[in-house]
């Protein structure tokens, strides 16, 4: 397999996202929307909508996640950045706040995709490594994800999610903090 490149999106890398996120793209029509907006701006906003708002916060300079890529083609996404950049986790029933948290000190990660042909080799440890990485740069003191909790063999989860697995964020030195909703958890690790 040829080398797995991990960028932190910035303003050149506009057409790389387009091409991942487009209509025939690995997450057609999702342009990493659901959290950087609330539920109401949501409802009304179309595909066209959600894709021009992410151009706008890629081509402004905003950094809203890592992609992945193989030979020069985008293969996996982390949509990530500071907590209080989601408004949508602020009504999160996963995503609840711990007493005494400064959201403006956590980094969150809200959502991670590889492609099928690229998954168990390891690459996605590589995206999480490197939005850690990157939010140890901006200060963060932690970064938190709220995964889908695989730890029991026996338990159901979506494996369609895009919030990833408890076992992965283990691997990248993430600590369970609690068990959230029936099958999902708050992973967080210290960046002090």
């Amino acid at each position: 397999m040829s080398e797995f490149v991990t960028t932190v999106v910035g303003p050149d890398d506009w057409p790389a996202v387009s091409e991942f996120f487009e209509p025939k793209g690995l997450v057609e029509n999702c342009w990493c929307t659901y959290f950087r907006m609330t539920s109401k701006e949501r409802s009304g906003c179309g595909t066209a909508a959600r894709r021009d708002r992410l151009r706008d916060l890629v081509t402004s300079g905003e950094r809203v996640g890592v992609l992945g890529s193989v030979d020069g083609v985008p293969v996996g996404w982390l949509g990530a950045g500071p907590r209080a950049s989601f408004p949508r986790l602020r009504g999160s029933r996963a995503a609840k706040p711990i007493e005494g948290d400064d959201p403006e000190r956590i980094w969150s990660i809200v959502c991670l995709y590889l492609a099928r042909e690229h998954r168990h080799r390891g690459l996605v440890k590589v995206l999480v490594d490197r939005a850690v990485q990157w939010a140890r740069d901006e200060k963060a003191e932690f970064i938190e994800a709220f995964p889908e909790d695989d730890r029991d063999p026996g338990a159901a989860f979506d494996r369609h999610s895009f919030h990833g697995r408890v076992s992965t964020f283990e691997s990248c030195g993430f600590t369970v903090v609690e068990p959230r909703l029936q099958r999902r958890a708050l992973v967080r690790k210290d960046l002090r």
